[in-house]
């Protein structure tokens, strides 16, 4: 017995430490363990440090148990009845903590994991834990699990190699399971091979151990639950979980990506603008992408296939639409990866002297109304603004945890634009509220609906978007109760109909509009485009302080004249108020800035500079023709009407604002 105690001493051991990446399939690490020869040990750690991030959320956790039960079950199932132990060993410390405990019990030889784009709390654990393994002579292999390329600068460069590190990324074969086989040398090599440890709460010891617990009739996962957020130190008020939420799960993911694949998929053209059509035309994979419960390649493989064997052009077209994002989420990432600071810090910061707390000033103080930063704020996590597009959204993620697209840059819209907050005062909500949160997704994202790349301007009208993509009503009598008794269209505008008619629910139930939809978002375009084209002109190199909106615009107009009908025109004025173009340049300038932001003008910028694509919304290059994520055309020089098109590719209306891109910098004013 002595001499076997020590032969496990000085066995080294392999970690697989699972992080954003528990499935079985496509799996590198626990493919590298299982050939290697050597024991290894399967790892989760409950971090600290990370649960109190603010992105973080019981749903999350829950989703993530959910995804550690299926792989106990699928391994539990692969080891045999006669496997009476827990598989997967559990930790709730700092990962170094966790790491020198198991390299006191059993020397480490590696510590295998996947890569992950993941926020600054997270890239601070990893130099933390790659210390450590170098102070103690482990190898720490990190495998990529997506396309994103490490080590990569904004520069001219990048973009073709992380071209070449996609291409070869998806054409390479996914890892098949490393438990599969013959169940007998399955079965043998869990048991022989993989250890599990009890670590005590004060990881003061950690010795192997095989203690018998009660399974399932199935053989599958242990009575004993993986801990819950309430256990862990979640704070108390984003400790619960979600009623409506997904499943976590590799076997939920995978039926659901051959349900898509199947039957689901067909419509996913066309129909994931509206949150009504959205709920099934969309894939709904994103949560189990984000937490790796099915991987990048094991999707894009699966759906290739499927595009390349359909029969209808409804089919390819869909399905081609799909893996566009895909592409266009990858290229999302890497670029979070070569500028991870965004996640606190602007792109453009032209117009940061303007925050008051977390409120931006972008006019008259009054058009917010009486109430306070903090009740405009609650308001709008609450689903309590009186737009009830707007709060049925809101909702719909506080009991789902999912919202397709267009309306979530609805939501950051209105929030920046209409209620002037800061969007770093709504990320951590939001990101606690998306399931399928994911930092080099939601950080990118929220600057280019915020307007803070410096070249994105899209302000979502709330009230067109309702009666656009929810025209009867159904989605917001869904989520909001005080609106069920509205019929047909009197939901999306319950202003204009109270104390109208006789109802047992009157609307008076429902809160009045917080702000004025129209007066606060004309400002708040008056200021943040005219500080964008500032901003790109270059004048805000070498740190030079951006001037004041009235000094900024006024300048404009003394260096700019109007063009004959032949040239580019400086300012086209049409209706009533065309006589005003040919005024003095002071007179332009004041009824300019007067007119949009009392609202009865609209102001697109058109410059020359970063393009968004009007495909997929990925800001490209200045001088990249087609789009570098899904090889879109640039807008056409020749279209006037602004424009700014969702994931689906179909352009929304005037109604919302965007940057479009021409080859001579002007401003174009249509009245409304």
């Amino acid at each position: 017995a002595v001499r076997t105690v020590r032969i496990r001493q000085v066995c080294k051991m392999d970690v697989v430490w699972l992080k954003r990446d528990v499935r079985l399939n496509d799996h590198v690490p626990f493919a590298t363990a299982a050939t290697s020869g050597r024991v290894f040990v399967i790892l989760y750690i409950y971090e600290p440090d990370q649960l109190a991030h603010e992105s973080v959320h019981g749903s999350h956790v829950a989703f993530i148990n959910e995804g550690l039960e299926d792989l106990e079950r699928q391994l539990q199932d692969r080891a045999g009845k006669n496997e009476r132990r827990r598989l997967i060993t559990t930790a709730h410390a700092e990962a170094t903590q966790v790491l020198t405990a198991l390299h006191a019990a059993q020397p480490l030889n590696r510590l295998l994991s996947h890569q992950e784009t993941g926020h600054g709390s997270s890239f601070s654990r990893d130099r933390h834990v790659a210390a450590w393994c170098r102070r103690h002579g482990v190898k720490w292999q990190q495998i990529p699990q997506s396309a994103v390329v490490r080590g990569l600068r904004q520069d001219g460069s990048w973009h073709a190699t992380w071209v070449c590190q996609l291409e070869a990324f998806l054409q390479e074969d996914a890892v098949e399971n490393p438990f599969t086989g013959p169940k007998e040398h399955v079965s043998a090599l869990l048991s022989e091979r993989l250890l599990h440890f009890d670590l005590q709460s004060t990881l003061g010891t950690a010795e192997p151990r095989s203690s018998t617990v009660c399974l399932h009739d199935s053989g599958g996962v242990s009575s004993q639950r993986f801990p819950a957020a309430s256990t862990l130190g979640v704070l108390t008020a984003h400790a619960h979980d979600r009623p409506e939420r997904q499943k976590g799960g590799e076997s939920v993911a995978v039926a659901l990506l051959a349900d898509f694949l199947q039957r689901r998929g067909e419509a996913y053209s066309g129909s994931i603008s509206s949150p009504n059509s959205a709920w099934t035309a969309c894939s709904r994979l994103s949560p189990y992408l984000s937490w790796g419960h099915i991987s990048l390649r094991t999707v894009w493989q699966n759906v290739e296939g499927s595009r390349q064997d359909a029969k209808s052009a409804r089919w390819k077209r869909s399905l081609q639409a799909f893996l566009t994002r895909l592409q266009w989420r990858s290229s999302y990432c890497q670029r979070f990866e070569m500028r991870c600071w965004m996640e606190h810090q602007h792109v453009c910061s032209a117009w940061e002297h303007l925050r008051e707390g977390r409120t931006y000033m972008f006019g008259d103080r009054r058009l917010l109304g009486t109430l306070t930063e903090e009740d405009r704020l609650r308001a709008f996590m609450e689903g309590r603004t009186g737009y009830p597009m707007v709060d049925a959204c809101m909702r719909c993620l506080l009991k789902t945890g999912w919202l397709n697209f267009r309306m979530r840059c609805m939501l950051v819209s209105f929030a920046v634009y209409n209620l002037w907050l800061d969007w770093r005062c709504i990320a951590g909500h939001l990101a606690r509220c998306f399931l399928d949160y994911e930092p080099g997704i939601h950080y990118p994202q929220l600057q280019m609906q915020a307007g803070t790349t410096g070249c994105d301007l899209r302000c979502y009208s709330v009230t067109r978007q309702a009666k656009d993509q929810d025209p009867e009503g159904i989605f917001i009598r869904k989520y909001i109760p005080e609106l069920q008794e509205l019929p047909g269209k009197m939901a999306l505008e319950p202003w204009k109909v109270r104390n109208s008619i006789p109802l047992g629910r009157t609307p008076e139930q429902y809160p009045p509009r917080i702000v004025d939809e129209v007066k606060t978002s004309n400002a708040s375009k008056t200021v943040i485009s005219a500080y964008q084209q500032w901003f790109q002109s270059g004048e805000s190199k070498g740190g030079r302080q951006p001037p004041e909106l009235e000094t900024l615009l006024g300048a404009k107009r003394r260096k700019q004249s109007v063009h004959s009908t032949n040239a580019p025109q400086e300012v086209t004025c049409t209706g009533s108020n065309a006589a005003e173009s040919n005024s003095s340049d002071g007179k332009k300038c004041n009824t300019l800035l007067e007119s949009l932001q009392q609202g009865s003008m609209k102001l697109t910028l058109m410059h020359y500079g970063p393009w968004s694509c009007p495909r997929c919304t990925l800001i490209n290059t200045p001088d990249s023709v087609c789009c570098e994520a899904c090889n879109g055309s640039r807008a056409a020089e020749s279209d006037n009407i602004p424009e700014t098109c969702d994931q689906t590719g179909d352009s929304e209306d005037t109604a919302q604002w965007t940057l479009r891109q021409k080859t001579e910098s002007q401003i174009i004013i249509d009245l409304d």
